[in-house]
């Protein structure tokens, strides 16, 4: 596996920046001064980042 984000397919970058944004948004989500619902930022992303988002912020929610 390669560690250097820029070596990996641009479809995959993609991945790794919805990802990296779905942890921030439910960091906020859960930041007692913020309380912005992750959802909302959904709306940055288009057809399957969408959906993608939406799934990593399911599966960001779940880690304590």
């Amino acid at each position: 596996m390669s560690f250097n984000l820029c070596t990996l397919p641009k479809e995959e970058q993609e991945k790794v920046e919805v990802e990296k944004a779905a942890a921030y948004a439910v960091w906020k989500e859960r930041n007692p001064e913020i309380r912005l619902p992750a959802e909302s930022e959904a709306g940055n992303y288009k057809g399957e980042m969408q959906a993608y988002f939406l799934q990593q912020v399911e599966r960001y929610r779940k880690v304590k």
